[in-house]
């Protein structure tokens, strides 16, 4: 969170002069048009005319520190780095120009290497506030949280630094697991400047300790319209079959989805409350009506804190409705244990029991319990919107039934995943996830037609992007794709869903 905002952090503190440096007159007239169409946020044409100063006068070295700034504006931190690597070179003492290509490197994520810069910059009286801060984030970033925690105590001689430097102590303690402290400080600059990006990001973060909302309830929903390109599951080697079983002529199709979900706290202790909720989902399907999917999940919830960890049990119960149909009720029971891991992140582990009662008798062989048990390492980048994630989890599909239609599915299965949540320009925030699945199935699955036991591989891809268009109300579009491959060519298909919705919560 530089705030791409330094794009170049001291240009404004520069005057063109004739004794600025070497260039001709023709040269330092041009750099002066730049740089009034710098600040007038034309960052393109002020590109264009330091270019136009640098081909009348190679050495002009402040046409070429302009033509940084305006590149790292547009986000050319590459171009803006090449730049004022000539400019320091020329001029190694130009502390300003050290400072911005600091800068530069923390946006490219090159924090090593920016510390020598943002040191000298630092050394220098007028810059030391500023150097401190963009030292405290590449030390953060970096993962050196006691050497950032002493810069930001540096920067905080700049009572216009305060602020940024609130927000990224909180920061600090969040990654340290020290939760209490993380709130405060996030509290302080919410209250300070709720509006502002840092507050909006100190919010975030309120939001992830559970601090910024004591109400004891919520509500959430969403409506949109999605394209699925394989309703039935089709496989993809015979999708005649599946269509000439299923009674159906076609296999994709465009339907709306509703949801709805509240969830209220009863009761609430130091550390530890207790939820309850209740989730309802709908689709409709255009040409296919038959699949439309209904249901209805009440659940609850015991979660405390244990100094910085957390941990809870979830039960939940949820009963579908296809088409009209009653279809399948699910029950899960779900203990989850979250460890702050300082500046590493957070360490997930849980474990999940789901008992699938089949309603509707033709799928009734596969009533069955799964035991899964995960891990997931989370990796905070500096914002509850920058995040990457990699994970493991064990799953093991249990059939009720003896037959051996029955024990046909069941199987082990193995799961590496892995995710990346980033925040854009213009706030949109984009979440994407991969996992790859492998699952063995018993020796019950081989048949005459198939005399190898059914293993299968699968591959599910996931991306969103989402944008806060009103108070409360998100648009987001989201992006999966399903592609099991599998020895059994049945059971081998491909599907590809795309959704717009808008989502709401209060």
């Amino acid at each position: 969170m530089t705030n791409r905002l330094a794009a170049l952090v001291t240009i404004g503190t520069l005057l063109l002069s004739p004794s600025a440096g070497a260039g001709s007159e023709r040269s330092k007239l041009l750099s002066a048009r730049a740089l009034v169409e710098f600040h007038a946020g034309r960052y393109a044409k002020a590109v264009e005319l330091s270019q136009q100063a640098l081909e009348e006068d190679p050495s002009d070295v402040y046409a070429r520190y302009y033509r940084a700034a305006a590149r790292a504006r547009l986000d050319d931190y590459d171009g803006a780095i090449a730049d004022l690597r000539v400019v320091l070179a020329a001029q190694p003492d130009f502390n300003e120009a050290a400072l911005d290509l600091g800068v530069a490197l923390i946006e490219t994520k090159q924090y090593q290497e920016a510390l020598p810069w943002l040191e000298q910059a630092q050394r220098s009286a007028g810059l030391a506030a500023r150097a401190s801060l963009f030292l405290g984030i590449a030390y953060l970033r970096s993962g050196q949280l006691q050497l950032a925690r002493e810069s930001f105590h540096r920067a905080a001689s700049d009572p216009e630094q305060g602020l940024t430097v609130r927000y990224y102590e909180g920061v600090i303690s969040y990654q340290e697991g020290n939760r209490p402290a993380a709130g405060e400080h996030f509290a302080a600059v919410v209250a300070a400047s709720p509006d502002s990006a840092l507050g909006r990001e100190a919010q975030a973060f309120l939001a992830k300790l559970g601090a910024v909302e004591r109400r004891r309830y919520q509500l959430s929903g969403a409506v949109g319209f999605a394209y699925d390109s394989n309703v039935i599951l089709a496989p993809s080697a015979n999708a005649g079959l599946a269509e000439s079983i299923l009674r159906v002529s076609q296999q994709s199709d465009v339907l709306s989805i509703i949801s709805l979900s509240g969830v209220g706290v009863p009761w609430r202790s130091a550390g530890t409350e207790l939820s309850v909720g209740y989730d309802f989902y709908q689709t409709y399907h255009i040409k296919l009506p038959e699949f439309d999917l209904q249901d209805h999940g009440p659940s609850v919830q015991v979660a405390s804190e244990v100094g910085p960890v957390r941990m809870g049990l979830l039960g939940r119960y949820d009963y579908y409705l296809l088409d009209t149909q009653s279809f399948l009720q699910a029950a899960t029971a779900f203990p989850w244990l979250t460890i702050p891991t300082g500046h590493l992140g957070q360490t997930d582990l849980s474990f999940r029991m789901l008992r699938n009662d089949y309603k509707n008798i033709t799928y009734s062989i596969r009533d069955s319990f799964n035991y899964a048990a995960s891990v997931r390492q989370l990796f905070f980048l500096g914002s509850p919107d920058r995040y990457c994630a990699i994970g493991y989890r064990f799953d093991q599909e249990d059939p009720i039934m003896s037959q051996n239609d029955a024990q046909s599915f069941a199987y082990n299965g193995n799961e590496v995943n892995a995710a990346l949540g980033w925040l854009l320009p213009m706030d949109v925030v984009t979440e994407s996830s991969f996992a790859y699945r492998h699952e063995g199935y018993a020796s019950a699955s081989a048949s005459p037609t198939f005399t190898d036991r059914r293993h299968d591989n699968e591959y599910l891809v996931t991306s969103a992007l989402r944008k806060q268009i009103w108070n409360h109300f998100d648009v987001a579009l989201v992006y999966v794709g399903d592609f099991n491959n599998s020895n059994h060519s049945p059971f081998q298909y491909e599907r590809n869903i795309v959704s717009l919705a808008l989502e709401g919560r209060y």
